[in-house]
């Protein structure tokens, strides 16, 4: 009983000793509200309202939106059309009254806490001081940074080729080439990279590089006679007896199935398997119109977490445009066509991608771009995310996109060109 009693006048000691602390805390900060900032705004920026955030920990004013590159030329004379606080505003050495609407020279605080204001409570009483910092942008974050890749064997470097292939397999980035020339190295290390030539094996002469696909972390291809070949690294393939005859083009690699196209009793069908020892579960006939030949299809995750796949290919559809198609299993999918001015035109050999939220398909030649953020609705992308000028005209190449947001772009050479290779992201991902 007594050791009730002495918990029972513990708890209630604690209780007394919070409250304490609780109006302890609630009168300073009554005290402190006396010199707050309340707001605190600038004039538009290139025609937009930036909404400045309040730190009242710090005491920093700032813009978690930072303001467009360019906008430094601007702030040398810009009106803070809004600047509230509890108290009076003082700023500069003799504590000067601060007037909302004034033109002020705010370059000291691009990107770093470099003005100070004082905020001075109505009784004169107490005092506090608040930085301001504006950010901008220090590069554009819609444009694409691109580096030509240096230090390349010099066999890759020298390579010519018609049909290739880029992958990630992990963390390896992979690139096949005629010759039965392999180039791979780690790129988790966005600075060191180590790259080395193999010579691939056991692939015969009508190996289709650019059906190569990586599931369940081995690799795949086909064969134009209908075979599949499989290979963990890259160099020594081998046939899979299990999954070989009639497979027209592998389609797609989900994270539990492999998709493919194959000819049954003269019928092309969709078709998947789970794993290398499992033979192709067949679907449902391909659709009229669904591309057949060199297929660039590309694996995402929908807002919702939805693992989807996106296609295009050749030959071109009757309807004379590039339409993507679309599934969620592999054996259902769905022609992205509208009927309105907003498709997709006709492409030699398009390329998609899913990058930054946006679907994006390229041709041969690389010199234009399409964008749509459904799939549905395209137009060109004239903005600033393009690749690099110096590859534009160039009909051989292939394109990929690692986890770190970097676009791998091939470029076989022609000529006395050389063969390239080209990594690029955009600004905004730069992060």
């Amino acid at each position: 009983m007594r050791t009730k009693l002495l918990m029972a006048i513990a708890c209630l000691l604690g209780l007394c000793i919070g409250f304490g602390a609780c109006m302890k805390g609630d009168e300073d900060a009554e005290v402190n509200i006396s010199t707050y900032v309340t707001a605190f705004g600038l004039d538009t920026i290139y025609g937009k309202y930036y909404k400045f955030s309040i730190d009242q920990v710090n005491h920093v004013i700032f813009n978690a939106d930072s303001l467009p590159l360019g906008s430094d030329t601007l702030l040398n004379n810009i009106v803070i059309d809004t600047f509230s606080a509890s108290g009076y505003i003082t700023s500069g050495l003799l504590d000067s009254l601060f007037v909302a609407g004034d033109s002020a020279d705010l370059t000291p605080a691009i990107n770093k806490p470099g003005i100070s204001f004082k905020i001075i409570s109505n009784d004169a009483s107490r005092s506090q001081n608040y930085n301001l910092q504006v950010n901008v942008h220090k590069v554009d974050p819609d444009v694409a940074a691109w580096k030509n890749i240096s230090n390349l064997p010099a066999d890759f470097l020298s390579a010519k080729s018609t049909d290739q292939k880029i992958l990630m397999k992990g963390e390896e980035l992979m690139v096949f080439l005629r010759e039965n020339l392999l180039l791979k190295s780690d790129v988790s290390s966005e600075t060191a990279y180590s790259w080395k030539t193999y010579t691939m094996t056991g692939l015969p002469v009508n190996a289709m590089l650019h059906s190569t696909l990586c599931y369940n972390d081995t690799l795949y291809m086909i064969s134009a006679a209908g075979d599949v070949y499989n290979s963990v690294e890259g160099a020594a393939w081998q046939k899979n007896e299990t999954l070989s005859g009639g497979v027209r083009t592998l389609l797609a690699s989900f994270s539990d199935k492999l998709t493919a196209i194959k000819e049954v009793a003269g019928e092309l069908r969709y078709c998947l398997t789970k794993a290398s020892s499992e033979a192709w579960v067949i679907g449902e006939r391909v659709h009229n119109g669904f591309p057949t030949e060199k297929v660039s299809s590309d694996v995402y995750f929908s807002s919702t977490g939805v693992e989807r796949a996106i296609l295009v290919g050749m030959p071109l559809p009757v309807e004379n445009k590039t339409i993507p198609w679309m599934t969620i299993d592999g054996d259902d999918w769905g022609a992205m066509t509208t009927d309105t001015e907003y498709f997709c035109p006709p492409m030699d050999n398009p390329s998609v991608m899913f990058y930054n939220k946006f679907f994006y398909i390229v041709e041969s030649g690389l010199e234009e771009m399409y964008e749509s953020m459904g799939g549905l609705v395209w137009g060109l992308s004239v903005g600033k995310f393009h690749f690099p000028e110096v590859v534009e005209g160039h009909k051989q190449y292939a394109l990929t996109v690692d986890d770190a947001n970097y676009i791998w772009l091939l470029i076989i050479g022609n000529g006395e060109e050389n063969t390239q290779l080209w990594r690029g992201r955009l600004n905004e991902l730069n992060k």
